[in-house]
């Protein structure tokens, strides 16, 4: 019986992931018209749905009498785990304790990122964490769903559109919406491809992960949002790191650079072409489309010319590279060195504007609501509503997608909000611990935190045993580093914690073995 549960719960997973992955990330039956909100609706059917057919099984798996030397759930409770209860916790006293019930429970219009919406998430992790059983590898599928997802983005973003959508405008792209909306998605799922080409030896896998490299990285390129270039550089600096284990990891780390800066080279030849062909600008834009990735496209060539040759010379020993351990560490150094610079600069120049001479004509060594694309305001705007937070709320905050209607209802704020963001509504800090401690308060920021950083942490110590734990490692890592300078919403944030529980159940599964492969005393 309990054989059977197990099968029934794992083949509930797969069609679970099928809808979120496939259909869900498609979904858009308006065309832009209400993409939101009509995404959002579909979301929360699916998981009521999942929810009314997968709880009664779970309950019975775990009721049902366990097998002599198996594990029950209590006894492999993992510290990730234990930050995704905290969290769960953090939020039931959130929801319990605010005064905005009614717009905590599913958040507020547009965005939905309510306490219902938060319960989905937690209950997606564990479900896909326990019962995702690995034996049909799920990520060829999802690299094909998002293929089609950043294909059609990238011929969006050169005015070509293949499929006819209700309100196409520059600021809409693919089955996403929104640039920023697209890029949150884009942030998670473009790591899957190039790790893969980095780790895999499998001939067939590494073409499939290059083509798909190609074009997320190119998109990640013109997408139009500068978030995207900050989630691309934290990838490529942590893919450099892990580089220096393998020489034929640095070849392929070195390919992948390649792959970037020829796709932006190729977008420029288009763009020379055709000047009004790319549908928007902005400065990171051009400057990746001009003549820096032209000479980092000869460097990395060059370099990678150089790796075969020294490969060849040492029989293809791949601990030779182990001998440049060296320039790991003098990048982290150097790497450390520039941004305690840079911090020393914009603190000194934001306290004495025009002290840093030339240097102080640029907005990025200023901190004020200018800077980061306007990111000091929202930021600043978070804080502004926190401090205002009695000693409970600061605890455990106002209730969830509650930012808005808490901050526009402190009359000396709203005035302050409607004055610096004219025509629209903040509704959240562009990020996301800064939401977080606005919306559940200290403590369900830092469980949220516990939960990224605990999964991370777990995932690279257990590298060295299955080096796929790198892909899931690098999602979570591009999705948290990505969202503190933009938002969760309904299209990125259910697709981490199905990350998570991924990243949860392949450690999971190793521990199995390794618990298996023991003698018996």
């Amino acid at each position: 019986m309990k054989n059977i549960l197990r099968l029934f719960c794992g083949a509930g997973v797969y069609v679970f992931l099928f809808f979120l992955v496939l259909v869900y990330s498609l979904y858009a039956p308006e065309g832009y018209i209400q993409i939101a909100t009509n995404k959002y609706l579909f979301y929360r059917k699916l998981c009521l749905i999942t929810a009314a057919v997968m709880i009664p099984s779970v309950l019975l798996y775990y009721m049902a009498p366990h097998r002599k030397g198996v594990r029950r759930v209590v006894d492999n409770i993992s510290a990730t785990d234990i930050f995704v209860l905290l969290y769960l916790l953090v939020n039931i006293i959130s929801f319990v304790g605010t005064e905005y019930r009614e717009e905590a429970l599913w958040g507020t219009s547009g965005w939905y990122m309510g306490f219902g919406m938060q319960l989905f998430f937690i209950g997606t992790y564990f479900l896909v964490s326990r019962f995702y059983d690995g034996r049909i590898d799920v990520l060829p599928f999802f690299m094909t769903a998002t293929f089609v997802v950043f294909l059609w983005g990238l011929l969006n973003r050169f005015s070509i559109y293949p499929i006819d959508m209700h309100y196409d405008s520059e600021q809409f792209i693919s089955s996403m919406g929104n640039i920023n909306w697209f890029c949150g998605f884009w942030s998670i799922f473009f790591v899957i491809g190039v790790v893969l080409y980095l780790i895999t030896t499998k001939p067939w896998m590494r073409a499939a992960a290059g083509i798909y490299s190609l074009v997320a990285l190119g998109l990640g390129a013109v997408e139009g949002s500068d978030s995207a270039f900050l989630s691309m550089c934290v990838v490529f600096y942590f893919l450099f790191l892990i580089s220096f284990q393998k020489a034929e990891y640095m070849k392929r780390w070195l390919e992948l650079g390649i792959f970037y800066c020829a796709a932006c080279q190729v977008m420029r030849i288009i763009v020379t072409i055709d000047k009004k062909s790319l549908s928007m600008d902005t400065t990171t834009m051009w400057i990746m489309l001009g003549n820096l990735t032209l000479a980092a496209l000869i460097l990395l060539c060059a370099l990678r010319i150089y790796i075969g040759k020294a490969n060849e010379k040492y029989d293809e020993d791949e601990q030779w590279i182990r001998k440049w351990i060296w320039l790991k560490y003098a990048v982290i150094g150097l790497t450390t060195g520039v941004l305690i610079v840079y911090l020393i600069l914009l603190i000194y120049n934001t306290r004495a504007p025009g002290s840093l001479g030339a240097l102080s004509k640029y907005s990025i060594f200023l901190f004020d609501g200018h800077w980061g694309s306007a990111r000091g305001a929202t930021w600043r705007d978070g804080f502004a509503i926190y401090r205002t937070f009695s000693f409970r709320e600061r605890l455990f905050g106002v209730g969830q997608d509650c930012f808005a209607i808490h901050g526009y209802g402190i009359p000396e704020l709203a005035a302050r909000l409607k004055e610096e963001w004219p025509g629209s509504r903040l509704t959240n800090a562009h990020n996301e611990c800064i939401t977080h401690l606005v919306n559940v308060g200290i403590f369900g920021m830092l469980s949220f935190i516990g939960i990224f950083w605990s999964s991370f942490k777990r995932l690279l110590e257990r590298a060295a045993k299955e080096p796929l734990c790198f892909v899931f490692a690098a999602s979570v890592l591009s999705y948290f580093i990505h969202n503190q300078f933009s938002f969760a919403q309904v299209l990125n944030t259910p697709y981490i914690y199905m990350m998570l529980g991924l990243g949860e159940s392949l450690m999971r599964r190793m521990d199995d073995r390794d618990a298996s492969a023991k003698p018996s005393s």
